[in-house]
Order: C-alpha cells, then sequence, then structure tokens
C-alpha cells in the first residue's frame, strides 16, 4: 500500500474593514485567534492559523482591512497586507 503525499498550503484572507475576515478565520482553524470588533482596523498586522490533518496542513493569514491610507499607521498596515499577499 503506498503512502498518500503530504499537501500544505497557504490561503491570506484579504478584503476591507470590517467585513468579517477575523470571524472566517476564526470559524475555519475552530479556534478564537484573531479579536473580533466591530471597530475597523481592529487586526493591526498578520494573525496566523494552522489546520494539521492525516495528510495536509494549511496555513491561514488573517490581514489587515486593505483601505486607502490616510495616516502613517494605515500606510504600515498597508505595507505589511502587501508583504502577506506576496507570501500567500
Amino acid at each position: 500500500m503506498s503512502e498518500k503525499p503530504f499537501k500544505s498550503g497557504f490561503v491570506s484572507i484579504v478584503g476591507k474593514p470590517n467585513v468579517g475576515k477575523s470571524t472566517l478565520m476564526n470559524r475555519l482553524v475552530g479556534e478564537q485567534l484573531s479579536i473580533i470588533t466591530p471597530k475597523a482596523q481592529t487586526t493591526r498586522h498578520r494573525i496566523m492559523g494552522i489546520i494539521n490533518g492525516d495528510d495536509y496542513q494549511i496555513v491561514y493569514s488573517d490581514t489587515p482591512g486593505m483601505l486607502e491610507p490616510k495616516y502613517a499607521l494605515h500606510e504600515a498596515m498597508m505595507r505589511y497586507v502587501k508583504v502577506y499577499l506576496e507570501d500567500a
């Protein structure tokens, strides 16, 4: 009997602020990893969650909401999002 090949992948969850990215990641991994609030821009850096199966691994990344930067903090968060997209 041959062994199944192990598969792995990365999934970045991106979108506008306050659309449910953190809620989605928490549901996908089955844990409360990302903070969920009604306030926009609660997630300010990447939060990672990992799912392991018998023959697979999925690494999810919750990212800050994408927006047009209005001040330095927004600019920094958007730089992070661009890097996270390159990692996916």
